[in-house]
């Protein structure tokens, strides 16, 4: 049954009218039993002074007698903690051991597997779903590349897919919950107030907010399908991981093919309907929203005590035999279908479309290709101001302006750089050592293309 391993008593602690004492002293005592570093077996003294610590944080102590006993109400903290300590002991969440004149207290297996659970209920603390998600791939890969040796790590993966999809279930649970609780409130501070502690602080931001993100862990996902598809298709690795499990967990062969198709089967379920289950999410999440905004819209516009006022003026119009004329409204308001609150509409995601790769034509690759060689031939260098000077001059020790040949455009650049230079920077200066350009006073026209300064190319010795 359920509950064969736990005390009979158990529950009684929680259900009595000293309840939230003991739930004060338990959710305490968690981190005392916990403690990886020390001994799980506690002497009695150090857990009365732990339950003490937890009394003194409280704000107030009052103890209900829930039955007739033989002795006064605790008036002390000590007093505080010694009945509610023999109240554990006796209810079952702590257990006695006495050596000779020693006492110690433990708590059994079964008691501490509950009390975690209760605590973690109670937290509902943020869960790092990135570094989840990762560790499923990371253990999938691994049992890819070695499967006999790593195949055992499927059925971790598959346990963390199973606790993943379990937690996207408490959030939907846990956001229909609050929607319907705030519904059947009808204080407007209460459903604000509420909307912010409960689904703003426990589970928008410790969950929701993880999963909607850009670097949300879902985007893993598609490696993920692959490789636990894999194996479900090729038998010879489901064969390898299977006789890892039989190794490990000591089954049979059957037996082990069973749980690997199983663990597979979990991840593939998991992660094929993410995208189904967020929507649902996100459908309650809108409804809440929505509910919250216009509450607290209605909230903005009413105005303390105006109902009262209201009833003066109906009181003072009453009191004329003949309504007066107003000829002056200021400030007035006209009511009409544009003054009703509209709420915010909710953004429905883009159409799907077939995204096709767009093809260049062959003419405008030919295109770029000759404006890329345009460019490059418009640019100057001193390459090939050294290779446009050694093929004018060859031979010849000097060379006019005139005798200059242009053939292209790299040439046309070359011959009208030839009088800068000197001003072209350091890479030309092995230009400078070989060529000399010794200008004159004159002025003439070069093939009736541009007019400069008359000038000879010397070729240095």
């Amino acid at each position: 049954m359920l509950f064969t391993h736990l005390p009979d008593e158990i529950f009684q602690a929680l259900s009595g009218s000293n309840k939230a004492l003991v739930e004060a002293v338990l959710f305490d005592l968690s981190d005392v039993f916990y403690d990886h570093a020390e001994d799980p077996i506690k002497e009695k003294s150090a857990i009365i002074e732990s339950i003490e610590d937890t009394l003194h944080k409280l704000d107030t102590l009052a103890w209900h007698d829930e039955i007739k006993e033989g002795f006064d109400s605790p008036k002390t903290i000590h007093e505080y903690a010694l009945r509610i300590y023999h109240r554990l002991v006796n209810t079952g969440w702590l257990v006695e051991e006495q050596e000779l004149y020693r006492v110690s207290v433990l708590m059994t297996p079964q008691v501490s597997m509950l009390l975690r659970s209760l605590v973690e209920i109670s937290r509902h603390g943020k869960r790092n779903y990135g570094a989840t998600v990762l560790s499923i791939l990371s253990n999938l890969e691994s049992v890819a590349n070695y499967p006999q040796e790593r195949g055992v790590t499927l059925s971790q993966s598959a346990e963390a897919s199973r606790e993943f999809s379990a937690h996207l279930n408490q959030i939907l649970l846990g956001i229909r919950s609050l929607q319907r609780d705030l519904f059947a409130k009808r204080n407007p501070k209460e459903i604000v107030a509420g909307f912010f502690d409960l689904f703003v602080e426990g589970i928008l931001i410790a969950d929701y907010k993880t999963i909607k993100t850009s670097n949300n862990p879902f985007r893993f996902r598609r490696q993920i399908l692959e490789l636990a598809q894999n194996f479900l298709a090729d038998p010879a690795v489901a064969g390898k991981i299977a006789k890892c499990y039989a190794d490990q967990q000591l089954i049979s062969m059957d037996q082990a093919l069973a749980a690997v198709e199983k663990d597979c089967r979990d991840i593939i379920q998991t992660f094929s309907t993410i995208e189904q289950r967020l929507e649902r999410i996100d459908e309650y999440r809108y409804r809440l929203e929505k509910r919250a905004a216009d509450t607290a819209r209605y909230m903005d516009s009413s105005r303390p005590g105006l109902a009262n006022k209201i009833a003066g003026i109906i009181s003072d119009v009453a009191s004329y035999e003949v309504l007066p004329t107003l000829k002056n409204v200021v400030g007035s308001k006209v009511v009409g279908v544009e003054s009703a609150a509209q709420p915010a509409k909710r953004r429905e995601p883009p159409a799907p479309r077939v995204i096709t790769q767009a093809e260049v034509s062959q003419d405008a690759i030919a295109l770029r290709d000759r404006q890329r060689r345009f460019h490059e031939a418009r640019q100057v260098s001193a390459v090939k101001l050294q290779g446009y000077l050694d093929r004018q001059l060859s031979q010849k020790a000097s060379m006019h302006v005139l005798d200059f040949t242009i053939e292209s455009v790299e040439d046309f650049v070359c011959f009208d750089h030839l009088r800068y230079i000197g001003s072209l920077g350091i890479n030309a200066k092995r230009i400078e050592k070989t060529f000399d350009v010794i200008f004159t006073d004159q002025y003439i026209n070069v093939r009736d293309f541009v007019e400069c300064r008359e000038f000879n190319v010397v070729r240095r010795s």
